[in-house]
């Protein structure tokens, strides 16, 4: 588990906003972790440690996003998401038409709101990314013609003018000298937060070892187990975030190596003696083919993912 988890952990927790970083520590570690604590004494200290050292970026964050969120950005933030939600109630609606072609259209169009289905519930920053991607996408040359036969073309005009408006005003707050102040102090509790949650896991594995190697208690066994899954499934959400955000991280392993790619098959070489008719009789093995080379990614070993057993 400690292997997993601090690769995550080096790699994806710092390319989480600042809203997606607390929302990891709130939602998906601390709250489901409390409750079991009280089975970890070896952890709880360290697991309070995390709980106070986050709640100084909650503190600062809430400050953070008070000195923004001034009335005129809330109007600007509902206006574009009204609008939003009317488009979608508008193509919703368009399937009782008459016209085939206009049904048509509103069930391709259905497929798109899949992609944003949970826009109208994000905060500021993720509704400032997807709003955007939503936009980029009512222009390519799959949807426009569909929200054009639906004479919606206008209306994602609006949401985009509602949209720019928020942006311009959102940002000039952003750039306030109070935000900014905090948002540089969030940088630095950030480095000590995830510290902490490094020295957690470490904690974690710990307390697995010396439950395997002595008391072998199932409650605790069962314990670490939950509290893993938790942590995994935080993990997990957090990815899917950066993918909305269209951030992808390429592992080396699924880089294809140089030299791998199968042999050209266009233009066989022309056999050095001519076929041989079958003997059916007796008839010869099968000649060995051509070993290609394994382009496959090596399985993934379940230990490396499980805490150690006793014994290893």
């Amino acid at each position: 588990m400690q292997k997993f988890i601090l690769i995550v952990f080096k790699t994806l927790l710092g390319k989480l906003h600042i809203a997606e970083h607390a929302d990891f520590y709130e939602r998906g570690i601390i709250k489901p972790l409390i409750a079991l604590m009280s089975v970890l004494p070896i952890a709880s200290g360290v697991f309070n440690a995390l709980r106070t050292v986050y709640q100084k970026e909650d503190d600062l964050f809430k400050q953070s996003q008070a000195s923004i969120l001034t009335p005129e950005i809330t109007a600007l933030h509902e206006k574009r998401i009204a609008l939003l939600v009317f488009f979608w109630h508008y193509v919703s609606m368009s399937k009782y038409f008459d016209d085939a072609a206009l049904v048509q259209a509103t069930d391709k169009l259905m497929f798109l709101k899949n992609n944003y289905k949970e826009l109208p519930q994000a905060n500021y920053t993720d509704a400032n990314g997807l709003l955007t991607n939503f936009l980029e996408d009512c222009e390519k040359a799959e949807w426009a013609p569909l929200i054009q036969a639906l004479g919606l073309t206008s209306l994602v005009g609006k949401i985009k003018t509602a949209h720019e408006a928020f942006k311009d005003l959102y940002t000039d707050r952003s750039f306030d000298k109070t935000h900014i102040a905090q948002m540089g102090k969030i940088s630095e509790i950030r480095v000590e937060v995830d510290a902490t949650f490094d020295a957690f896991i470490d904690s974690l594995n710990a307390a697995w070892t010396a439950n395997e190697f002595g008391a072998k208690d199932a409650t605790v066994r069962s314990t670490l187990l939950e509290a893993k899954e938790h942590i995994i499934a935080a993990i997990h959400q957090a990815e899917v975030n950066l993918a909305r955000r269209g951030v992808h991280k390429v592992k080396e392993d699924d880089k294809t190596d140089e030299g791998t790619q199968a042999p050209d098959t266009t233009n066989p070489p022309a056999p050095q003696t001519p076929p041989q008719q079958p003997d059916t009789t007796n008839p010869p093995a099968p000649p060995t083919p051509p070993q290609q080379p394994d382009t496959s990614i090596p399985p993934i070993n379940p230990e490396d993912l499980n805490p150690p057993s006793a014994g290893e």
